[in-house]
């Protein structure tokens, strides 16, 4: 299984999945500016900040071609650089997958166990999380490949279900409310969370196909932004604007004003099971892109298992940390600020640089490869 290599096909359906899980929990989209009905309206405006922002790297994935993620870096930056960037790097993938447990368990806690404890839920999950990341990167994405169309199903005959008690017209007049600065200054906000560009050039490497890097990212980019539009739209006319804004998880309340008699209860805990399978395989991906990193630092085989070890307890350790000594609830916003400045870090500026020492070293590095 080392050697097969990745369709684009599944690629693209682990960054819908992935994002998924951001767009129908706690809908970031709904906590930034403007803070009214036009919420839509600046999520296409962030499509362009997520494009502009994500090209550095994009424009590293499509130079890495038939190397690989670390044999790229090494000559661009030689061997001890390169190692001190898969230190910087794998921090960036394990805040990542802390991140995403963190965010399961405030779901699992206020919504199906309000009663259980924090410590056992992350520990679970997180064992749930280890075993398929063992398995390797092509296992999870045929899991990935197996139940997207049961997890978009299920999405979307909820979606259907609850439309009846939306109103439309809140969001009418379009822009009324709204200033030109409070769009851009919520798209620049959400583009800041929006880092699935990094699992792509982390995964040009095992694709079968390595020259769509580009087109699985805008594909990927439109198709998730379309979708986290549904939601803001559906949310926000059931709930209302100040409701959906103010609620923890606005969708979760959107599926339990669906009336089905007996069976409402029953239809919440479907959502739930399906954001779950969303949210796992978003850990999975991410903890084995840190553990990929590990090996890669220690040049250690992808059948080491002691990588894996170490990065989990690390995430289980700091994850505990999080949801055990401070309220679950209120961590939320504080996790975003710091992504944000992560983000400009990791996504941004350490990958410019990346591409400007790239083209001083152009001729260089071809010639040290053409040698090879």
């Amino acid at each position: 299984m080392q050697n097969e290599k990745i369709p684009t096909r599944q690629l693209f359906g682990l960054l819908i999945v992935a994002r998924l899980s951001f767009s129908i929990s706690s809908i970031l989209a709904l906590h930034v500016p403007p803070h009214n009905q036009d919420q839509w309206v600046m999520v296409i405006v962030a499509c362009l900040y997520i494009a502009i922002s994500s090209m550095p790297i994009l424009f590293l994935a499509n130079r890495i071609n038939k190397d690989t993620v670390k044999g790229f870096v090494t000559s661009i930056y030689g061997r001890p650089l390169s190692r001190l960037m898969g230190v910087l790097y794998l921090i960036y993938f394990i805040i990542l997958t802390i991140d995403a447990i963190i965010l399961q368990t405030e779901l699992v806690t206020t919504s199906i166990l309000p009663e259980s404890s924090n410590y056992l839920i992350t520990t679970l999950m997180l064992m749930v999380c280890i075993y398929m990341t063992s398995r390797g990167v092509i296992v999870i994405l045929r899991s990935v490949d197996l139940l997207i169309p049961v997890i978009y199903s299920i999405l979307f005959v909820l979606i259907v279900l609850g439309i009846n008690n939306v109103d439309f017209s809140l969001f009418l007049p379009i822009l009324s409310d709204s200033t030109i600065n409070d769009i851009n200054k919520g798209a620049l906000i959400l583009s800041t969370l929006y880092n699935d560009i990094i699992i792509i050039a982390m995964l040009v490497p095992e694709l079968k196909n390595k020259n769509i890097s580009t087109r699985v990212f805008f594909g990927s980019l439109i198709t998730n932004m379309i979708i986290l539009n549904i939601v803001i739209i559906i949310t926000q006319g059931a709930l209302g604007i100040e409701y959906a804004r103010h609620s923890l998880f606005p969708f979760l309340i959107y599926v339990r004003l669906i009336n089905l008699a007996r069976i409402v209860e029953r239809i919440a805990a479907v959502f739930v099971v399906m954001w779950l399978l969303t949210i796992t395989f978003r850990i999975n991906i991410l903890l084995y892109l840190a553990t990929k990193i590990l090996r890669d630092i220690f040049n250690k085989g992808e059948d080491d298992k002691l990588c894996l070890f170490i990065v989990s307890t690390i995430v289980w350790i700091v994850s505990i940390g999080i949801t055990v000594m401070r309220p679950v609830v209120g961590t939320r916003n504080d996790l975003n600020n710091y992504l944000a400045i992560i983000f400009v870090i990791y996504i941004i500026i350490i990958p410019l640089i990346t591409c400007m020492i790239f083209l001083f070293r152009r001729k260089s590095i071809s010639g040290a490869k053409n040698q090879k």
